[in-house]
This record gives C-alpha cells, sequence and structure tokens, in this order.
C-alpha cells in the first residue's frame, strides 16, 4: 500500500490557498504518467474558447483516466498545467479549477506555465499528472 505525505512547511508561504502543495513524499504503489489532457469532449471536439471551460474539460479527462486507471485525484502527487499567452489572470482561473479538482483533500505538488503554443491554435492549456495508485 502506498502512502502519500503531502509537506506545506509553516515557515513558508502558504501554496494550500492556491489548489496545491509545496511537495508529495510517496511509499509504496504503483505510479502511473498521464499525458497531457486538452479540453476535447469525447468526440475530439475543443469545448470553448475559454480557459475556465477548457481547464474543468482537461480535469474531467484526467478524471476519467483516473477511474479506468483504479485511482482518484487523491492519488495525483505532481499537476502541470500549461496556459497558452499566459497573463496574471489566468493564474486564478487555474488556481480556482485546482481548487474545485481537489476539494475536499489535500492538493498535490503542482507548477503553472505560460507557454507560447500547444497542439493546436484553438487549445488554451494542457495538464499533465504524475498518480500514485495505492498498492
Amino acid at each position: 500500500m502506498s502512502k502519500l505525505t503531502h509537506i506545506n512547511p509553516d515557515n513558508m508561504a502558504p501554496y494550500l490557498p492556491y489548489g496545491l502543495s509545496h511537495a508529495v513524499a510517496v511509499e509504496g504503489g504503483r505510479t502511473v504518467y498521464l499525458s497531457g489532457q486538452v479540453g476535447w469532449d469525447a468526440d475530439g471536439n475543443i469545448v470553448g474558447p475559454d480557459l475556465a471551460d477548457q481547464i474543468a474539460q482537461a480535469h474531467d479527462n484526467i478524471r476519467k483516466i483516473l477511474a479506468d486507471a483504479g485511482a482518484t485525484v487523491g492519488d495525483i502527487v505532481r499537476l502541470n498545467t500549461y496556459v497558452v499567452n499566459y497573463a496574471p489572470e489566468d493564474g486564478e482561473t487555474v488556481n480556482a479549477a485546482n481548487r474545485r479538482l481537489f476539494e475536499g483533500i489535500t492538493p498535490p505538488s503542482a507548477t503553472l506555465m505560460g507557454v507560447q503554443a500547444l497542439y493546436a491554435p484553438e487549445i488554451r492549456c494542457e495538464v499533465e499528472a504524475t498518480v500514485v495508485v495505492k498498492g
């Protein structure tokens, strides 16, 4: 059985209000690496031009992969989010989406990166995760 320890030192600026932890230590379990998920619905259509809708769809896609892998969002130990043409106001959109994704549980470590472009011009964000499934 795996054990996750969320590391959030009291002597550092808090990350939890932003929907992420400083670090996660893992002991045991099976590691699953998710490819970056974008705002495509089940038919491969982009859900909309705005970041909030696309990140919500990417998170929904992650939940589906986790279910298929026998995992939950609580098993995510690392979340990376890439946003095209990142602007400061995009940070709160991503943070709010992460808080919804990890509602009721301690969030994993995470990074938000601004990028110039992704796979296709209509894609605003991509989210990838590392998961440790309890054994």
